[in-house]
């Protein structure tokens, strides 16, 4: 008892310092890794949370392969409180599931599972008619949605529409936002449809992609953590779900024509390792789920704090803090000859907007879509010229 005394009076010595702050700022939490809230504020309520566990709410489908099968799971509603209602598939046909949407219009749309892809080596040489190049979404997918419609990718029913266009996503489509399973499914529909009409989305994993398949819940929205907790904790991006083994077949470094996409950046590290893109591919697919404590040392190049999800040099070459290379100039160069292109994209550090750094060797895509009123932004590269589009129908030349 004196131990939950001591506890409870520290906690509103806590809540009595912090309150202002946390009111100010719009909210903080101080979870564990897999998600529960220990302190923090909810800013939506105006309230203190402490020491909850999250709450199951709309979420769904979470498929899962199987024997006999698909099991699919996805909250159903009961009065003012939802439960997990789990329903079983044949392997064939290939089922037909409906996705909804937690954001205002209440959207829905349906999505054909398809079999498992192969692993991709992430090498496409040829520049496409149409790139359209944006990064770490993050579970906004409204934002994800607006962006892509004012740049003629979706139609009105989030159908495919670019034609033989293509985009690439490079890294972080996941966590933190609230819709971040819609928006996985939304494109793995588009994966398929662009393939069918003759494009093609190259979806870069970031290290947040990473965190996900290997397990690690604290910057899930808080229903994932519940529905994961509801099924008994099995992981939600293993092997045996739809959704992680399709994540598992992605790169993590990709060369679309003129452009190497990669989240983080290019380490001095990776480059010593002198891997192609499809041999870094193929190393690193073993390990993806891998946490990063547990990663081999052959591999920490690749997916560890100085691998493509991760580093963060190649952004900021100026701040010693992140820099690992003594000529970071002379160190892009190199990286630039070495796999054949003309610039690196990359996401991962927060940028005010889209933009060229380094005298236009590097393309930085990661708009903080979390702000209120962000407006989501791209670089599209058509004919050779760059330029920076976005979520209004904006257009501005950046080459």
């Amino acid at each position: 008892m004196r131990r939950i005394a001591k506890w409870l009076l520290w906690a509103l010595v806590l809540t009595s310092v912090t309150a202002p702050a946390l009111a100010v700022f719009g909210g903080w939490q101080l979870k564990d890794g897999q998600g529960n809230v220990a302190f923090g504020w909810d800013a939506a309520r105006q309230r203190f949370r402490i020491l909850e566990r999250p709450a199951l709410a709309l979420d769904g489908p979470h498929v899962f392969v199987d024997a006999q099968g698909f099991r699919v799971a996805a909250t159903e509603s009961e009065g003012a409180t939802w439960r997990m209602r789990e329903t079983r598939l044949p392997a064939q046909p290939l089922p037909l599931l409906a996705v909804r949407v937690d954001n205002p219009a209440r959207t829905r749309f349906e999505v054909a599972l398809r079999p498992t892809p192969a692993p991709q080596d992430g090498v496409y040489a040829a520049n496409p008619p149409r790139l359209l190049m944006l990064s770490d979404m993050e579970g906004e997918f409204d934002a994800f949605v607006a962006l892509l419609r004012a740049q003629g990718v979706l139609d009105a029913q989030l159908h495919w529409r670019y034609g033989d266009g293509h985009i690439a996503l490079v890294g972080d489509f996941v966590d933190r936002g609230h819709d971040m399973l819609p928006l996985l499914w939304l494109i793995y529909r588009l994966d398929g449809e662009a393939r069918q009409a003759g494009g093609r989305v190259h979806y870069v994993l970031g290290n947040h992609e990473q965190l996900a398949t290997s397990g690690r819940k604290k910057h899930w929205p808080r229903h994932l953590v519940a529905s994961e907790a509801a099924l008994g904790g099995e992981p939600l991006f293993s092997e045996r779900s739809v959704l992680g083994a399709w994540l598992r077949s992605k790169p993590v470094i990709a060369r679309v024509g003129d452009h190497l996409l990669v989240h983080g950046g290019i380490s001095a590290e990776f480059l010593d390792r002198d891997l192609d893109i499809a041999a870094a591919n193929a190393a690193m697919r073993p390990h993806l789920g891998t946490p990063m404590a547990d990663l081999p040392s052959a591999i920490k190049p690749i997916l560890g704090r100085s691998g493509v999800t991760w580093y963060r040099g190649m952004a900021l070459p100026d701040d010693p803090r992140y820099v690992r290379e003594a000529d970071p100039s002379a160190h892009l160069d190199r990286a630039l000859q070495r796999y054949g292109v003309r610039r690196i994209a990359i996401g991962h550090t927060i940028v005010p907007r889209v933009r060229l750094q380094q005298q236009g060797r590097v393309l930085a895509l990661d708009l903080d879509m979390h702000e209120p009123g962000a407006v989501a932004q791209a670089a599209l590269y058509e004919g050779g010229q760059l330029w920076r589009v976005d979520a209004h129908g904006g257009r501005e030349r950046l080459d």
